[in-house]
């Protein structure tokens, strides 16, 4: 069995991006077959060991849920982007464009062309800033709203991604997950999930 340490080396020799995200993409890729000579939780890791490590396996879940959440996404004719767009739309009205794609951590040039793009479909609205010329105010259309619900309510019969957890389990994953989401959420300047939801 390889070590982490093993395969991170094998990984920069191919001159790839040294990112934990993507070394936990790169590991997907190689195939079946790897495994690690770890156990989760070894407590002779350093902090910044066990951080790699977490960032590799949240890197690896998120891949696997884009798996089950493709053919939802490819029925409702959305992107991944654009479901994460309608959704904060839901709970935030009539907002910035600056602001939303910050609240979505999409990146300004990626997130215009997108926005773009869902105007065209008649998915949002977008007015002129009041106070500001240079900038404009997006709102959610009906035609938007109709479909983002529908999506959500046809995910309803997507395979429980986190069947293997005891309901305990759940709400421990949840409960630091939501640590974790307040935490980077404040440093970004951005609303955490929990606070978005309460505002609709």
């Amino acid at each position: 069995m390889a070590s982490i340490s093993n395969l991170w080396t094998e990984y920069l020799q191919g001159q790839n991006n040294p990112t934990a995200q993507d070394f936990g993409i790169w590991l997907i890729r190689k195939g079946e077959g790897v495994q690690l000579d770890t156990v989760p939780f070894q407590a002779d890791l350093e902090p910044g060991e066990l951080t790699i490590q977490s960032a590799i396996l949240v890197g690896r879940l998120q891949r696997f849920l884009h798996f089950l959440t493709k053919p939802f996404l490819k029925n409702a004719g959305i992107s991944e982007d654009e479901l994460v767009v309608l959704a904060s739309l839901l709970f935030i009205q009539d907002v910035p464009k600056t602001v939303l794609l910050k609240q979505c951590l999409i990146e300004i040039p990626t997130g215009s062309e997108l926005l773009k793009r869902m105007k065209k479909s008649g998915l949002i609205l977008e007015k002129k800033h009041p106070g500001d010329a240079r900038s404009s105010i997006i709102s959610i259309s009906a035609k938007g709203k109709k479909l983002i619900l529908h999506t959500f309510y046809s995910m309803n019969s997507m395979e429980d991604a986190l069947q293997v957890l005891s309901l305990e389990e759940r709400t421990i994953l949840v409960e630091l997950l939501n640590k974790l989401d307040n935490y980077h959420s404040h440093r970004h300047e951005i609303l955490q999930m929990t606070e978005l939801m309460k505002l609709n």
